[in-house]
């Protein structure tokens, strides 16, 4: 069923409301404390790429990873469409920014499993080599990243004269697929009962042992 001029009225503000979520986050990340804590560059590069996720996950129809699901080659798919950068790049920095942040803490080096390429990260802003690699090194390169220009490469590639939105506006097969994926990151569920907690009639009715915690813990 494709979306009336309401539903792409409100799906219009909400990616309005994710990106300047986004551009709030980042320049608050990235603001300059008087003689207080530097830069936060990880935690705005991290809502980049869940904010990446997120449109592209509508784009998709899909959130949940699965069978034929395979949300890298989405994000890459995302970026090279949209937002214009190349497959090498965006590869890298999926890895970079999504997957070794989220998973342990910092971007890592990665190595190319076919060849004796080496390739390392920079971040910052101002720029001048965003999303693009640079040799730095005999068969090294480095990919920089700059979260606030990625903002406004965003916002280009969403609301822009060829950005997802008006691909959305103009067709049904992507109506149906922003409708599916919505319904779905508003209907997730959780389960207790692989942490120790049993249920009945949907109520928990066993609690997991946790550690004891007293006043003076903080």
């Amino acid at each position: 069923m494709s979306m009336n001029d309401s539903e792409l009225g409100k799906a219009l503000r909400l990616f309005r409301r994710r990106i300047d979520s986004l551009d709030n986050d980042v320049q608050r990340c990235l603001c300059d404390i008087p003689h207080g804590p530097g830069p936060a560059f990880f935690p705005a590069a991290m809502y980049c790429f869940s904010t990446l996720d997120y449109f592209s996950s509508h784009f998709a129809g899909w959130n949940k990873p699965g069978p034929s699901k395979d949300q890298t080659a989405r994000l890459i798919d995302f970026m090279c469409r949209f937002l214009l950068y190349g497959s090498k790049e965006s590869t890298l920095a999926v890895h970079f920014w999504r997957h070794k942040l989220m998973h342990t803490a910092e971007p890592r080096e990665l190595r190319n499993k076919d060849n004796d390429e080496v390739y390392v990260w920079k971040t910052g802003t101002g720029l001048d080599h965003h999303m693009e690699l640079s040799p730095v090194g005999e068969q090294r390169f480095r990919l920089d990243f700059d979260p606030v220009e990625f903002v406004e490469d965003l916002r280009t590639a969403i609301l822009g004269p060829s950005g997802y939105f008006e691909k959305l506006r103009g067709s049904t097969d992507l109506q149906k697929k922003y409708q599916a994926c919505f319904n779905e990151m508003n209907n997730y569920s959780v389960s207790f009962n692989d942490s120790g907690v049993a249920s009945v009639d949907g109520a928990p009715s066993q609690q997991a042992d946790l550690p004891s915690r007293s006043s003076d813990d903080g």
